[in-house]
């Protein structure tokens, strides 16, 4: 990261970026998603990003987020697992019923993973939902095993973006590097 400002800077996330339309699969986000993922929680300090891992069952049947993103604090010390980024394909980013089933499936995700943390052992832990060229940004709540709008009102120190706006990948990457730096700051 030393020489690249945000993730758009970068040319091989510009080029996964710019085939989204082109795509008819959700699989071009895994690309896109996973380089920024990787590019912002670097290996060398102890982050592993997994594509396609899968969760405890649910109603008979294995689920599998899209992104999974750990750190390991120390050889032989178990994984913090803080990040799952859900994607939806392009096209749909106008359909409420997409937005709802995908923020669904990222809530299902992370109350399998993490429940009912008790108190002392709680850590925040954070959800992405990417549809197309859109994005929206979570937060784990243990009680209750759900997830609200992260504030990233607070985050940007904004009153124009509002907490649960979705954020666009390109024209908005400044604001998405803010909050990528607080999640990493922040877990």
């Amino acid at each position: 990261m030393a020489n690249a400002v945000n993730y758009l800077s970068l040319a091989a996330v510009q080029a996964e970026i710019n085939r989204i339309p082109r795509e008819r699969y959700e699989c071009v986000l895994y690309g896109v998603w996973n380089t920024i993922l990787t590019w912002q929680f670097r290996v060398e300090n102890g982050y592993v990003t997994r594509p396609q891992d899968r969760h405890s069952r649910q109603r008979g049947r294995a689920g599998y987020s899209d992104l999974h993103t750990y750190q390991y604090p120390a050889v032989g010390r178990r994984a913090s697992k803080f990040l799952i980024v859900q994607c939806k394909k392009h096209g749909h980013e106008g359909e409420a019923s997409t937005w709802t089933q995908g923020r669904n499936q990222l809530r299902q995700y992370l109350s399998n993973t993490h429940g009912r943390r008790r108190w002392g052992t709680r850590t925040p832990v954070y959800g992405i939902l990417s549809v197309g060229h859109l994005v929206r940004f979570y937060k784990y709540v243990d009680v209750g095993e759900d997830i609200r709008d992260l504030n990233i009102q607070s985050i940007l120190r904004s009153t124009r973006i509002r907490n649960g706006d979705s954020l666009h990948i390109q024209t908005d990457c400044r604001q998405i590097q803010r909050i990528l730096n607080h999640i990493r700051s922040h877990h």
